[in-house]
């Protein structure tokens, strides 16, 4: 099931030049695609799109859903997959869950005819734009070649250990000796555009935050105080989501 939210337009569409955006957006833990469709128009997506003074900025947002369920808040929640310890862990309960996801994810990424131009995700949603970004660092043909997206967007997310820990994912089983070789420090070269609360998350620590920015060689940092959320901008964060989303937008009169 794929929503597609309205294209989000500034009004004065005169001759002034417009930029174009095209993402696949990834809901969190227990949403669903049409509920983070509904809160990027109301928030993000339509303050980074409104008038500065620049070129006007137009964006598609295509909101799929996770391919397993989790009702346990609502009768329509999905996941990307399972977290351990009931629930309440911050790896995965099973690795091949991740890996369906990840397969999910880049079979949408190839559909379009159009490709998309990034990837947004927010809270287990964002964990898996990390996870792309580990993966077309490691090489991944799901990831890689003309279609892979230019860039991420991670609104409360950070990436998942079970990358560096999982045996699927070149690591030895959780409890057992073996090499863990995750990213080295700015070893991921996607552009990656972080948006989270580093002060009172509340489900992410601020040194996970910092542990996750860290991995990346070009990051742009928006900050807020909103919590775990979808935030909604003020005038300084804009700016910065703008500044960075204009290096992928196409031009258009």
């Amino acid at each position: 099931l794929k929503h597609l939210a309205p294209s989000l337009r500034i009004a004065h569409m005169t001759s002034q030049e417009r930029r174009r955006l095209n993402l696949l957006c990834l809901h969190g833990h227990g949403g669903s695609a049409a509920k983070l469709c509904g809160q990027l128009d109301s928030t993000f997506l339509r303050d980074v799109a409104r008038q500065d003074g620049g070129p006007l900025l137009e964006v598609t947002c295509r909101c799929v859903d996770a391919p397993f369920p989790e009702p346990s808040r609502r009768s329509d929640g999905r996941q990307w997959w399972r977290y351990d310890q009931g629930g309440r862990g911050d790896r995965p309960e099973d690795w091949a869950e991740m890996e369906v996801a990840a397969t999910r994810i880049a079979e949408e990424l190839d559909a379009p005819a159009e490709p998309y131009d990034g990837v947004l995700g927010f809270s287990q949603g964002a964990e898996m734009v990390h996870t792309i970004a580990v993966l077309a660092h490691r090489g991944d043909p799901r990831f890689s070649g003309p279609r892979a997206p230019k860039f991420g967007v991670s609104l409360s997310g950070a990436v998942n250990p079970g990358h560096f820990e999982a045996q699927g994912a070149g690591g030895p089983p959780e409890g057992c000796v073996g090499p863990r070789a995750g990213p080295g420090s700015s070893a991921l070269g996607w552009p990656l555009l972080f948006v989270g609360d580093f002060a009172t998350d509340g489900w992410y620590s601020t040194t996970r935050f910092e542990e996750t920015l860290g991995l990346y060689a070009d990051a742009t940092r928006v900050e807020h105080a909103q919590q775990h959320a979808v935030p909604a901008l003020g005038d300084e964060a804009v700016a910065a989501a703008r500044r960075f989303f204009s290096r992928f937008a196409a031009g258009t009169s």
